[in-house]
């Protein structure tokens, strides 16, 4: 558990050094602002020419204060916050926020001039915020550091390492007459780190949801962790910027190459149930979405569509289509009561179609949703039309009978049970009847496609809560696989493998030390052999019934065909024997003309497999942000061309390797299509798991690749591999 920030992020007196007189100026816009939100705690002031300002007494330093806050907000220049940030930790002060920019966001210089501040503050046992933060802002107990008009206090907090995007929200959130329970700009996140905001957060009882964006994470593998703990009782949604960074393209094997680090950023928190977008325009909505409303029905729980025209129907229900979602079927009783209050031109199937009776009646909007929401099969209801904006289409008089109507609307969503949103072409108006809406969490959407990705969101939310994941273990092979335990020491082979690589320089591991690796995970392998001549090839080759492949191997032509160094369809003795010699040659050739060593170790002579039901590529690899990570995908030379793959961070458990097979295109090829015969997936799993539990447990592995697997009705069997170790 991290150290209590509560002194810097509801601090019962604050001191704003570097105050001014200028009301440009930061130092002064904050004591007004602090002012005006009415903040009961104290307030010091510091500069060097002391005397008064805004009606309070400026002491010229810090060690001059008469008191000690419990925090500190620095307004000075990046240069002197050195210093500051000394004083500050002499006098005793729990916490500091520094807003200057001109740190490590800068260059060389400025980070120099953060690592300055960094010791500085780490010398005292002062936490810090920042540097380059927009600030810290708690409405609720009047805590403005932000300077600039705040939103109401409310259940959702935001995390943000961008002012301007965090000033987006909060605005939006003013403009729609909601709030915050709390803002941090993290800025370059140089001390307090982001699972740290979320641990005070989890204690927080007045946040209900977490908005974050980020750019960077000071440390991401305890923000992982720690985001899935949070997000169970309090939905966290994330928007990331710098998403196209290609992060580990310079990977040895395809693994890395299609493995960048956004990938894996999104693959991580997806496999922990945290909702991620990339619009910047729906951000908000889902984050209000998840915290305002309970999770979504699981796959049986179709969505109700109910609206006050036919077009918007139509257009809902082909965008909840076009998200994989489905709509529930009404029951024969629901739809009768639907009958008896809309009358005979109403439509009461699933989209209900109010066919203008909300005109005549607003009462009929809740008495719907009552009807409706209460059915078995619905497990979530999306309300689309011009709700909340009749009084503007059509008389003002209708404007109290439209708030009341909205008013039972908020009591019947709050005890359904299941999401209710609203869409509206008046979403923009923010009226009395959608204020209702809006402040008893029943989201208010302007945009379709925008309600379709809130109650996905939902539903997904719903799906991972439901799944009881502490019954099925981080790593569970089944009876047949290796005991986990067991498998999950370090193997014996891969230490004499790497000793042996290392005493040459060399990080790649050739197609034969690969297999000795693979085979001690238990992973099954085609039968082969390395041969060193061309009759040794004819040996092993012969000890094959059918036809066999010969293979180049190579510790520096890792990728072989591009160099020649695969012969298939070797039959006869003769093939075998011309096959060693060209590959030999080709390997040398290629070598020649890219300016690299061939090392030749010789030739595996492997038995020529059957066609598989599909070819599939399993590889494990330690990202350098982000821990070791799975992927499978599509295999061969699709693994370059067709982008097809599914990622995961290690361990995974059973259930979660069958997920990431659905997730590729593939899929219902292994499942068996057009009358083939569906894959031995039980045997897939287990081959993917075995070789997991391997890579995790030998640390000194950074890469292991299978390409291709083979996928059969009987089995999965591992073709190629490749492997690399860190060069320590």
């Amino acid at each position: 558990m991290s150290a209590d920030l509560t002194p810097l992020l509801h601090p019962r007196s604050v001191a704003i050094v570097g105050a001014s007189r200028d009301p440009t100026k930061r130092g002064h816009r904050v004591v007004r602002a602090l002012q005006e939100a009415g903040y009961p705690g104290d307030i010091y002031l510091v500069h060097p020419d002391g005397g008064e300002l805004l009606g309070l007494p400026v002491s010229p330093s810090v060690a001059e204060l008469g008191a000690v806050p419990d925090l500190a907000l620095i307004c000075t220049a990046a240069v002197r916050v050195p210093d500051v940030v000394r004083a500050c930790g002499e006098r005793g002060i729990p916490g500091a926020i520094v807003l200057a920019v001109g740190f490590r966001e800068s260059g060389d210089q400025g980070r120099a001039l953060e690592e300055e501040v960094l010791s500085a503050a780490a010398a005292s046992g002062l936490r810090l915020i920042g540097p380059n933060t927009s600030g810290v802002l708690s409405p609720a107990i009047g805590l403005n550091l932000v300077g600039s008009p705040p939103p109401r206090a409310g259940s959702l907090a935001m995390l943000s390492q961008s002012g301007n995007v965090g000033l987006d929200v909060m605005t939006q959130l003013r403009d729609r007459g909601l709030g915050l329970s709390l803002y941090v700009g993290v800025g370059n996140e140089g001390d307090v780190r982001f699972d740290e905001y979320l641990e005070f957060l989890e204690r927080d009882e007045t946040t209900r949801g977490i908005l974050i964006y980020a750019e960077g994470f000071s440390d991401p593998q305890a923000f992982f962790p720690t985001a899935e703990r949070v997000n169970r009782t309090k939905p966290i949604v994330v928007l990331k910027g710098g998403r196209s960074d290609s992060g580990s393209s310079a990977a040895l094997s395809h693994t890395g190459a299609i493995a960048g680090s956004y990938d894996v950023f999104e693959a991580l928190l997806r496999q922990r149930g945290i909702t991620i977008t990339t619009r910047s325009d729906q951000v908000l909505d889902l984050a209000l979405a998840l915290g305002g409303q309970p999770p979504g029905g699981h796959d049986s729980h179709g969505i109700a569509v109910i609206a006050d025209g036919g077009g918007h129907a139509t257009l809902a229900v082909d965008r909840l289509a076009e998200l994989g979602m489905g709509l529930a079927e009404l029951s024969p009783e629901g739809q009768e009561r639907l009958r008896e209050l809309l009358g005979p031109a109403a439509a009461v199937g699933n989209p209900v179609d109010l066919a203008g009776a909300g005109d005549r009646n607003m009462s009929v909007f809740p008495e719907c949703l009552d009807v409706v929401a209460a059915e078995s099969t619905v497990g979530s209801v999306l309300l689309t039309g011009l709700f909340g904006g009749y009084a503007i289409r059509f008389d003002e008089s209708l404007e109290q009978e439209e708030t009341e109507a909205a008013v039972r609307m908020s009591r019947i969503a709050a005890e359904a049970g299941v999401p209710v949103l609203v869409h509206t072409l008046y979403a923009a108006h923010n009226t009395a009847a959608l204020l209702r809406l809006r402040r008893a969490g029943v989201p208010v959407l302007g945009s379709l496609d925008t309600a379709g990705r809130c109650i996905q969101a939902l539903y997904a939310r719903g799906e991972y809560l439901a799944v009881d994941q502490q019954e099925d273990g981080a790593n569970s092979p089944d009876a047949d696989a290796p005991d986990p335990l067991r498998a999950a020491e370090p193997g014996a082979e891969a230490s004499l493998i790497i000793k042996q690589a290392r005493s040459e320089g060399r990080v790649a591991l050739n197609e034969a030390e690969g297999r000795r690796l693979v085979a001690e995970a238990g992973v099954p392998l085609v039968a082969g052999k390395a041969c060193t001549s061309g009759a040794e090839a004819v040996a092993a080759a012969g000890s094959f019934d059918g036809p066999a492949v010969a293979k180049l191997i190579s510790s520096t032509i890792l990728h072989r065909s591009e160099a020649g160094g695969v012969a298939l369809g070797l039959l006869t003795p003769v093939d075998v024997e011309v096959a060693f010699e060209r590959i030999r040659d080709s390997a040398d050739t290629f070598a020649r003309e890219t300016g690299t060593e061939a090392d030749f170790r010789g030739v595996l002579i492997c038995e020529q497999l059957a066609a598989p039901i599909a070819e599939l590529l399993v590889g494990c690899r330690r990202d350098p942000q982000y821990g070791p990570i799975l992927v499978v995908g599509a295999g061969g030379v699709s693994a370059e061309v067709w982008p097809d793959r599914s990622i995961r961070g290690l361990p995974v458990a059973e259930r979660e390797v069958l997920n990431m097979l659905a997730e590729l295109r593939l899929y219902p090829i292994l499942q068996g299509y057009r009358g083939s015969p569906p894959a031995d997936l039980k045997s897939l799993i287990r081959l993917i798991q075995r070789l997991g539990v391997y890579f995790l447990a030998n640390h000194e592995l950074t890469e292991v690749e299978l390409n291709p697997v083979f996928t059969t009705a009987d089995g999965a069997i591992a073709v190629d591999v490749l492997a690399s170790a860190a060069n320590l």
